[in-house]
């Protein structure tokens, strides 16, 4: 069900974080001592995951069984972790597979973790927050570029906090892929390469170009090995540059092929390092970008952070979705009462349905916040609109699964509750969805107060409420709703039995 990442990993503090990336997969491993974060291992292995992408979505028998040996043998290396310790994510070749839940399923069992499938926009938080921990602390504005193996993010923030987001459909793969499938480099394909990724940046260009940054700076690969080959080649002590990027092109034409040798770049990354030079120098026209440098820290590195952040009960996700329910001006004190009643029926029903408590809790307090984001478009069907909402705003910290769990606990808040809206959620959160309609129910109107005594318990499919037959007089609309609400369950299998008690 929901992965919510909350007991910390043992006495000795290790954790991990991995980045199923379109070019390469990365594992690092830290510990944290003395507010410090200790990096203890890191491992990289080129599995050219988005060149096995085929155009229907799928992936070739080769890179499928690849990556997976990749990740057995990461899973070798986290065999003791916890449950908890580790966060595995895939970036932009997961995010265009077609059907990817088999993937997952087979890279949880190899690797002995979780993967999540995150958003072009949660990638580009992860990233600032790697890269604005990784320089000293301070409040200046910064540019923040990072070129994948599929997509490219560029973040413009102040301090630690993000404050423009975009993920941009290239990378050094992809437009390898794309331009220079068979290793020959031609001013034409070169032409072509740019303009491509000129296309792809132009939709943000004025949005940037509103904005000025005192420095810029670029993660991961790619732009650390371009560094790397201004550094060699003299050209700089490591500063990027439009004309050093001008240089590296015109070698890569002169010598017409992509299997030119450069001192910098590895010989793993030779192959796809014209595509994201390529890439790279888009984003300095098009950005009106001066100079850039590296910074060691990136996503990975930004993972760690985060999950620091969740296990010390500092979760970021918390706060988007207290600022989601802000932004369509949900009534939160009442979301706090629908909220507390769910607690509290939760309480009730846990060890018989097998809930994890603090995994349950988390996600209906969630739910409690964002069922009602759909009024702020219509009052006709509004739990439509909540659930299309939160499946497809940006809400910082959640992976894709989880925007689409919450989804289906927001759909299903109430009128018909049936296992097919939980198809791709998982029909186990159907007892989450049962309790937070009856919260709702509760808390239909300002006056009501919930009953002293109300008793819920549930048997399997068998649920039955307890309530005081003074109060069920007292409040004939709930007690009607509540009848409704029975033969809602009785549609989708349950039997729900309201008891007046006296």
């Amino acid at each position: 069900m929901f992965n919510l990442s909350r007991v910390l990993p043992g006495d000795s503090g290790h954790i991990a974080a991995i980045d199923l990336g379109s070019n390469s997969f990365h594992m690092i491993i830290a510990r944290w001592e003395n507010q410090q974060l200790t990096l203890l291992d890191k491992l990289r292995e080129p599995v050219r995951m988005g060149w096995g992408l085929e155009a229907d979505g799928s992936l070739t028998p080769e890179v499928r069984e690849r990556a997976l040996a990749c990740l057995e043998r990461f899973g070798e290396r986290l065999r003791d972790f916890p449950s908890g310790s580790v966060r595995a994510v895939g970036t932009k070749t997961l995010r265009s597979i077609k059907d990817s839940r088999d993937f997952l399923r087979e890279a949880k069992a190899k690797l002995g973790h979780p993967v999540e499938i995150i958003s072009g926009e949660e990638e580009a938080r992860l990233i600032y927050l790697g890269v604005a921990h990784c320089i000293a602390p301070d409040n200046r504005s910064r540019l923040v570029a990072d070129i994948g193996g599929g997509s490219t993010e560029v973040i413009l923030g102040e301090g630690m906090a993000p404050k423009v987001k975009e993920s941009l459909s290239m990378g050094c793969v992809a437009m390898t892929k794309r331009f220079f499938a068979d290793g020959k480099v031609t001013d034409k394909a070169i032409k072509k390469a740019r303009i491509a990724a000129g296309q792809e940046i132009a939709p943000v260009a004025d949005e940037y170009s509103e904005h000025t940054w005192d420095e810029a700076i670029g993660a991961s690969g790619t732009i650390k090995a371009v560094a790397g080959v201004c550094q060699q080649a003299g050209w700089s002590s490591g500063e990027i540059t439009l004309k050093s990027l001008e240089k590296i092109i015109a070698l890569y034409a002169k010598h017409g092929a992509t299997d030119l040798t450069l001192d910098g770049v590895s010989e793993d990354r030779q192959p796809v390092f014209l595509g994201g030079a390529i890439v790279l120098a888009a984003l300095f026209e098009n950005l009106n970008i001066e100079s850039m440098v590296a910074a060691e820290w990136a996503l990975r590195e930004g993972l760690l952070f985060d999950l620091k952040g969740r296990l010390e009960d500092h979760d970021i996700r918390e706060s988007s979705v207290r600022a989601l329910a802000e932004r369509f001006h949900v009534n939160i004190a009442k979301a706090e009462r629908v909220a507390a009643t769910s607690q509290a029926l939760l309480q009730q029903v846990a060890e018989s349905w097998s809930l994890d408590l603090h995994d349950s809790a988390q996600l209906l307090r969630w739910g409690a916040f964002l069922y009602p984001v759909g009024l702020d478009i219509s009052h006709s069907d509004y739990h439509k609109h909540s659930a299309y909402i939160v499946q497809n705003v940006d809400i910082a910290g959640c992976s894709r699964a989880e925007q689409t769990q919450l989804a289906a606990l927001v759909r299903c808040h109430r009128k018909s509750l049936r296992p097919k809206h939980f198809a791709e959620a998982g029909t186990d959160l159907m007892p989450l969805a049962i309790i937070l309609r009856l919260a709702h129910i509760f808390h239909r109107t300002r006056r009501h107060s919930m009953p002293e005594g109300l008793a819920l318990s549930a048997k399997k499919k068998k649920i039955m409420l307890r309530i005081p037959r003074v109060w069920l007089e007292a409040n004939p609309l709930t007690y009607a709703d509540l009848e409704s609400e029975a033969r809602y369950h009785s549609n989708a299998g349950f039997e729900l039995q309201v008891v007046p008690v006296d």
